[in-house]
Formats: C-alpha cells, structure tokens, sequence
C-alpha cells in the first residue's frame, strides 16, 4: 500500500512533506549536542494510527465497498513475528476464489486457470483504486491531510530503517 499511497500523491501534485520531520539539534553544554526527534518505534504507532484514520474515512467516503480496505497483522509462513497488511476487499475476494480454484484443481473438480482471471481483474480494479482515492483526495481535505501525513510518517520511518542497516 505504500506504493499506493505514493502513486496517488504524485498524480495529486502533494506539497513538499517532511519540512518538518527532522529533528533540530540543540547545542546543551559546550561539548554536547541533544536531538530531540521521535524514535522509529514512536514513529510506526503513529503511522498505524494514521493509516487507521486514512482508511477509515476513505471506507467511508469510497463509492464501492470492493474499494474498502482492511489492516491485519499477520505472521508469514515460517515466522512468529506478525506483519501489518493493509489490502482492498477486492484483493482479499480475489487471493479467496483463487485458493478456492486450487483447492478444486488439487481434488479434479475442476481447473485453476480462473485464478490468472481473477489476478487479470485485480490489475484492472488496482487503477480503479487509484483514481478513487485521487478524486476523494481532491475532494476531501481531511482525506488528502492524512494521506499527507502518512506518506511523510512512512517516509521518515524508512529512512530511519535503512540507515541503520
């Protein structure tokens, strides 16, 4: 979803983000120097919290439910640590019928070659997504304030994450 998030703020024309997501060193005694700045942990619950609000006005605002989109957090196969995904209801019914037609393909009641059309339709629903939360955006100042706030959130958090690599 992040490069949603980035897709639709680009075709909107956003304003700069981030002006104010760095932190202004402070001069505390003559040898040492304080930074007052979240912490990257401080920084992803509030990016959750944010992207909470986005969706949930967007769910709200949106004119077909397959558009709403649902967070989980869940552990991939392998690992104990959960993952927070955020998808459209359209991508959820899709990953659905698609393992329902493998499952008949595996048992002979049938082929799985619907799965390449519901992927096809995915794509196709995708752009759809797109435009509507550029239109939304366009129309909804709390909308395009929160999806400001969350590209520039996920953008500070990422930038934190990969220079500590």
């Amino acid at each position: 979803m992040r490069a949603l998030c980035l897709i639709v703020l680009a075709a909107l024309g956003a304003p700069a983000l981030g002006q104010n997501a760095a932190p202004v060193p402070q001069v505390a005694g003559a040898d040492e120097v304080i930074v007052r700045g979240r912490t990257a942990p401080r920084m992803r619950i509030e990016m959750e919290r944010v992207e909470n609000a986005f969706y949930e006005r967007f769910n709200a605002l949106n004119s077909r439910d397959e558009f709403d989109i649902v967070c989980m957090n869940e552990a991939p196969v392998g690992s104990h640590m959960p993952v927070r995904e955020c998808l459209p209801e359209f991508a959820l019914t899709a990953e659905r019928r698609a393992a329902q037609d493998i499952l008949r393909g595996m048992q002979g009641l049938g082929s799985s070659s619907g799965t390449q059309i519901h992927f096809m339709r995915m794509d196709q629903k995708g752009a759809e997504l797109v435009k509507e939360m550029q239109r939304l955006a366009r129309e909804d100042e709390q909308l395009m304030r929160e999806l400001a706030r969350l590209f520039e959130l996920k953008e500070a958090v990422g930038g934190r994450v990969g220079k500590r690599r």
